[in-house]
């Protein structure tokens, strides 16, 4: 079993499209928890590589636990690699980004009669309780894994999905 932080890229359905760059075409982003908190991130092609290296090393008897160390950066880091990957991309509107938090309270009162956001709101914590993976285990069954660096694994994350286009929104001027 790997263990991993947050999923980010190889397309939607995760914490950059869903919510913190969901208005990115806006000039808006939306960090879920605290800027000064640690978070474990994981970009999927680097955990995809890791479950590949770990199928190689052969038939294991037993249940190994395997950390996937990933990205572990603070809110307020992570804030600034994503910008820098959407100004790198132009995607960065000429007043600077404004950043916005996650609405945990209204979360909670849909989780009510939604099972999805009673789960999402269940699991808010992990935004508020620093947190990395340490990925020592998974190197000596292993060895040394590459890792994408954190600003180009948000560049091209922020390629392969659909977050509005500046053309299209007359809201935001980029320059």
């Amino acid at each position: 079993m790997i263990r991993a932080g947050d999923f980010f890229g190889g397309g939607s359905g995760t914490w950059i499209d869903q919510a913190i760059a969901k208005d990115l075409a806006r000039g808006k982003l939306v960090y879920p928890g605290p800027l000064d908190r640690m978070h474990a991130w994981a970009y999927l092609p680097d955990l995809a590589r890791a479950f590949v290296a770990v199928a190689h090393t052969g038939g294991h008897r037993g249940c190994l636990r395997l950390h996937f160390e990933g990205h572990s950066v603070n809110g307020q880091d992570f804030i600034a690699a994503l910008q820098e990957a959407a100004t790198s991309l132009g995607l960065r509107p000429e007043r600077g980004f404004r950043l916005g938090t996650m609405p945990w309270g209204l979360i909670r009162m849909i989780g009510w009669v939604n099972p999805m956001m009673r789960e999402v709101a269940r699991m808010s914590y992990l935004w508020r309780v620093p947190h990395a993976l340490d990925g020592r285990a998974l190197q000596r069954l292993v060895g040394p894994l590459p890792t994408t660096p954190l600003v180009s694994a948000l560049r091209d994350t922020l390629l392969g999905l659909d977050l509005g286009s500046p053309e299209t929104d007359a809201q935001v001027r980029y320059r």
